[in-house]
C-alpha cells in the first residue's frame, strides 16, 4: 500500500516539468534575460538546419506580446529581437540541462510554459515538434 502511494505521488508530481529562471542563465543580447510575463511559448531550434521564420510558419507559430516566444537557438547564433519574439543565448550546459527538463529530443520544438510562482514557471502544453 505504501509503494503504491508512493508510486502515484511521484507519477503525479512527473507530469509537470518546472524551469526555474533564477537558476538559469539566459542571455537576450548582451543582458541576462528576466521573465516578465505570465506564459511563454519555449522554442528550441537549431539554426544550422532551418531559418528561424521558416519554423515559426511551419509550425504556425503566433507572435504575441501576451505570450512571446523565447526561441533558443541551440547553434548559438544570435538573431534580432522582434515584436513578440525574444532570442535568447547560453552556454551549451544550459541549454542541454533546459532540453532534458523537458525531455526534448527532436529539434525544433515549443513548449508553452506558465508563471506558477517567481520566477519558476512550469510545462502548461505537451512538446510540440515542428
Amino acid at each position: 500500500m505504501i509503494a503504491a502511494a508512493f508510486a502515484y505521488n511521484n507519477y503525479r508530481f512527473s507530469k509537470f516539468k518546472f524551469i526555474d529562471f533564477s537558476q538559469y542563465y539566459l542571455y537576450e543580447r548582451a543582458d541576462i534575460f528576466t521573465p516578465d510575463k505570465m506564459s511563454y511559448k519555449l522554442l528550441f531550434y537549431s539554426s544550422n538546419q532551418n531559418k528561424l521564420k521558416d519554423i515559426i510558419a511551419k509550425g504556425g507559430i503566433e507572435l504575441d506580446e501576451n505570450q512571446p516566444v523565447l526561441a533558443i537557438d541551440i547553434a548559438q547564433k544570435r538573431g534580432d529581437t522582434g515584436l513578440g519574439l525574444i532570442q535568447l543565448s547560453s552556454d551549451i550546459n544550459t541549454i542541454l540541462k533546459i532540453l532534458s527538463t523537458f525531455n526534448i529530443t527532436d529539434l525544433p520544438a515549443s513548449v508553452v510554459i506558465e508563471r506558477d510562482r517567481a520566477s519558476i514557471y512550469k510545462q502548461s502544453s505537451k512538446i510540440d515538434k515542428i
